[in-house]
């Protein structure tokens, strides 16, 4: 089936985002929103202004409050689709997530060469007890018939019934389409999915619903009662999220557990939340991307997410990663995060942390070979003196300028002496596996 490209996804709150993306620009350009502020206010008390008639702006009820309250749920978009993104991390099926492009946010699956996407549409309310209801996610009415122009096209309008469009635009593509909210939705919500899914209801308002399906997902092209059977299944809701809210302390803690959970690095609370800012920073620069005459590549790195830009937040060097991952290493970020990380302490430039990263995946090669060529006690009392070295060097401070000397001990005991192919790289990559390998224990 044609997938149609859908820049705009016609809300209603289309006019708040471009607000919004052009005002996080002048913020970003120039970093002093509030200190101008203050500056301003520190201007007028200089002026003679008293505090009586500077407070009275504030005895006034405000008439145009919205705007607050529409920036918050975009921030609360944007946290959705950063911890979306970490998945990438796994190296598994996720690939890319696309922000503020054909909806709130895409997951693309690449699986065996085939590409599909989840679409989200986020929607939140400002009090945990309330609920979504039908007429909310729906536009259905528990009673009178759905049997006007203007019912299906208020159904084909609503939250859900955007969502149903990406099931007949991308077909098979479409994996699946969920609404994700920071509440959660009443049990009639989640009865019409469940009916929908099923193909058949006890209520009449969701049998005129599935009866109607595809007249409201597609009143201009036919679709067979395949496609229709695979639309209806494909909706799913994700309720009372918890890594979502109006400041960062929640997506912080769940950022920190999601990046552990997919790649197994150790953080610290100040890298923490420098890491929940530059994420949700960076989801937002994508979804505020200008677009507009980009080719397809192009508009794939100006609106998705993907692995590198992770990696630059993590602050981990993509060729380091790419080396030790060609290399075989299962866990390619994790050893390049830590081996990053202790060769800058150690005072290491980036471009002696890439040869060693050469360096570990040449040890990492030789050791697979070494394994089947000499006897495993011998084997095994090579790793124990490199392990026994590395240790010394770390606990001497692991200066940089002393890992040469080290490296040279190793080389020159008896052990060593019974592999003639070791020489200083090999050891160098010895002992580069060796901080990796004691950092994991």
């Amino acid at each position: 089936m044609k997938t149609t490209l859908r820049i705009g996804r016609g809300r209603s709150a289309a006019a708040y985002m471009s607000i919004w993306c052009h005002n996080s620009r002048w913020t970003s350009r120039t970093s002093r929103g509030l200190a101008h502020a203050n500056v301003i206010q520190s201007g007028h008390t200089k002026s003679g202004d008293n505090a009586k008639g500077m407070d009275v702006i504030h005895d006034k009820k405000p008439r145009e409050t919205v705007g607050r309250t529409t920036v918050a749920r975009f921030r609360m978009q944007f946290q959705a689709a950063a911890y979306a993104a970490l998945e990438i991390l796994s190296g598994k099926e996720i690939d890319r997530v696309y922000c503020d492009y054909h909806d709130d946010f895409v997951v693309r699956r690449t699986v065996a060469g085939v590409v599909d996407y989840h679409f989200f549409q986020v929607k939140t309310k400002g009090k945990a007890n309330q609920q979504w209801d039908v007429a909310e996610v729906f536009a259905l009415k528990k009673t009178g018939a759905l049997d006007t122009d203007d019912k299906l096209e208020a159904v084909r309008n609503s939250i859900a019934g955007k969502l149903f469009v990406h099931t007949v635009e991308f077909g098979d593509q479409c994996r699946e389409i969920t609404v994700l909210s920071n509440v959660h939705f009443n049990d009639d919500v989640h009865g019409v999915v469940t009916d929908l899914s099923a193909g058949a209801s006890s209520k009449k308002y969701i049998r005129q619903f599935i009866e109607k399906f595809a007249e409201v997902i597609s009143p201009e092209s036919p679709l067979s009662s395949e496609q229709i059977d695979a639309a209806r299944k494909k909706l799913s809701l994700l309720p009372n999220v918890q890594y979502i809210g109006d400041t960062l302390e929640a997506f912080s803690i769940a950022a920190h557990n999601a990046i552990w959970r997919h790649s197994e690095i150790e953080l610290h609370q100040h890298e923490i939340e420098r890491l929940a800012k530059s994420l949700v920073t960076l989801v937002e620069e994508k979804s505020c991307s200008p677009i507009g005459g980009l080719s397809k590549a192009d508009i794939d790195l100006a609106t998705g997410v993907g692995l590198e830009d992770l990696l630059d937040v993590l602050s981990i060097s993509t060729q380091v990663y790419q080396t030790l991952l060609q290399g075989g290493d299962p866990a390619a970020i994790k050893a390049a995060s830590i081996l990053q990380r202790k060769l800058k302490e150690a005072g290491a430039t980036e471009s002696m942390i890439e040869a060693a990263s050469r360096a570990k995946v040449s040890w990492d090669v030789w050791v697979r070979s070494a394994r089947h060529t000499f006897p495993d006690f011998t084997f095994n009392v090579l790793l124990d003196e490199i392990d026994k070295k590395c240790k010394a060097w770390l606990l001497g401070g692991g200066v940089l300028g002393d890992l040469e000397n080290f490296v040279q001990e190793t080389l020159d005991s008896p052990i060593a002496k019974k592999f003639a192919a070791l020489d200083t790289d090999l050891v160098f990559g010895a002992f580069c596996a060796a901080v990796v390998r004691r950092a994991t224990r």
